[in-house]
């Protein structure tokens, strides 16, 4: 399963494509450090925008105007000064404040991945939930506060899920993140199972 339009989140940029925004667009030190929430929340924003006939005034169709969009969601995803933006619900509650503000019913679907690994949902429920927002054309943003065994992955660190499928041969689901530019493929169960610190998904979809 993949959103129906990946390439809403590619750019071409001195001849090369990258895969997704990249918090390093911030102006200042502090904000490209600590961007990553921001910057997929602002991913989630613009894809629904294409889609939903640019319903906020926002604009994708050059760094310079997603510089713009950055910095207008970090008013209202803003992380904080020690731990950045380590939770869905930080991350939902600032969403809600700029859809509210630009007067949109749309609305955070999350999924949040406890510490505590008996708490955590399992992998079917897990999947569940990542098919159900890419089935509704939404692409997902995924806390990852530790990144267990997955190699590829940066603890501490918010990412945009675009793809789930599942791979026969290796009896596993794999996921398809956009990252800074970059474009990488991890197990999901191995991260779910590895974790120690879980993290969490988020969505954004129409009422």
């Amino acid at each position: 399963m993949e959103i129906k339009h990946p390439e809403w989140l590619q750019i071409e940029s001195d001849n090369q494509t990258l895969y997704g925004y990249n918090q390093g667009w911030y102006k200042t030190s502090f904000q490209r450090t600590r961007g990553c929430g921001p910057t997929t929340a602002a991913m989630l924003l613009l894809y629904l925008n294409m889609r939903e006939t640019e319903s906020l005034p926002y604009q994708s169709h050059s760094i310079s105007a997603i510089t713009k969009v950055l910095e207008d969601v970090w008013n209202f995803v803003t992380p904080g000064w020690l731990l950045g933006l380590n939770s869905t619900g930080k991350f939902c509650k600032g969403m809600e404040v700029l859809l509210g503000q630009y007067g949109l019913r749309w609305k955070c679907r999350e999924l949040s991945l406890s510490v505590f690994k008996f708490k955590r949902p399992s992998l079917s429920q897990v999947v569940k939930f990542l098919e159900d927002g890419i089935a509704s054309d939404c692409p997902i943003a995924f806390l990852n506060l530790h990144k267990g065994r997955v190699t590829v992955l940066e603890s501490w660190h918010w990412i945009v899920l675009v793809s789930l499928s599942y791979d026969v041969s290796q009896n596993c689901y794999m996921a398809t993140c956009y990252d800074g530019g970059l474009l990488i493929t991890f197990d999901l169960g191995l991260w779910l199972e590895t974790t120690r610190l879980g993290g969490g998904f988020v969505y954004v979809t129409k009422e």
